[in-house]
């Protein structure tokens, strides 16, 4: 059927291939030196070039480090490729990591001093200045002039961890449960958001699954921060709220707020770009 339709003038041909086991082996072997020597004559032609590394763990929990690769020709057609994958049997330090590199670089012919980039995950074994890969790779190539980025959403976890927000969590957490765990609290605090006729209903449970985001609850806390003030001196019980008439602790819950908002958009930007580059580049260059 797929054959009268991609190449009928070829259907009598396809008729006439052995569909044995050893035959089909033989012709996917074909096929793939076909495609690696297609490969490595367009890699062959690059005159700059970028490398985006990961390393993660397959379902057989073998360790697995991927290339990808961007380049520009000499007619400034750029290309970008995922040319190789490489096993880490053993351990994943800096060492191993490197080697693989190394050579998985000389399988494709690649040279190292076209290299103008390298972009990895923000790991120790990736970003460590001597035992991790950038360390070695300047060890072993001084002079270099390849840039290191690391993936933006590492960086920005670094940022927002190197905050210390663990007062401002806990304070929300503890606030959140104070209205949610009681039921009629909770109903109460419903019909008084109705009856001022606040453009939110209800406040969010924190949790730690990661596709539950800690962004959602933060925002509803920020947005209904003078209403839940209200409430609880409506209520006769300001000690629950107090933090929400602390400037200085406002202030780090808007910090803690943006942060994690701007967290969750980048995930979901890296979710949806289906581009090499724009996955893994583009955003480490603008941020």
């Amino acid at each position: 059927m797929h054959r009268n339709v991609l190449c009928p003038d070829k259907k009598n041909n396809f008729q006439t291939v052995s569909l044995s086991r050893k035959t089909v082996t033989s012709l996917i072997e074909a096929m793939d030196k076909n495609l690696t020597s297609q490969l490595e004559s367009k890699i062959g032609q690059f005159k700059f070039y970028s490398i985006v590394m990961d390393e993660s763990t397959d379902i057989n929990d073998t360790a697995q480090l991927v290339l990808f690769i961007r380049g520009v020709d000499e007619n400034f057609e750029i290309s970008e490729e995922l040319p190789c994958m490489r096993s880490l049997k053993g351990t994943t330090k800096g060492c191993d990591i490197f080697r693989e590199f190394q050579e998985g670089l000389l399988t494709l012919k690649v040279p190292i001093t076209n290299i103008c980039n390298i972009t990895t995950d923000g790991a120790p074994n990736m970003t460590g200045k001597k035992s991790g890969f950038l360390g070695l790779f300047n060890q072993n190539y001084p002079g270099n002039n390849v840039v290191f980025l690391h993936c933006v959403i590492h960086q920005d976890d670094l940022c927002k961890s190197a905050l210390n927000m663990k007062p401002v969590l806990d304070a929300v957490v503890k606030l959140v449960n104070t209205i949610r765990s009681r039921g009629l609290t909770h109903k109460k605090f419903r019909d008084f958001l109705q009856s001022v006729q606040s453009e939110y209903f209800d406040v969010l449970y924190y949790t730690k699954v990661r596709w539950l985001s800690a962004g959602c609850v933060f925002e509803l806390v920020w947005q209904l921060k003078d209403d839940i003030v209200s409430f609880f001196h409506e209520k006769q019980c300001s000690a629950e709220c107090e933090m929400l008439e602390d400037t200085e602790w406002l202030f780090d819950l808007c910090i803690f707020h943006r942060s994690s908002l701007s967290y969750e958009q980048l995930e979901c930007q890296d979710a949806r770009e289906k581009s090499i580059y724009r996955r893994y580049l583009g955003p480490s260059q603008s941020f």
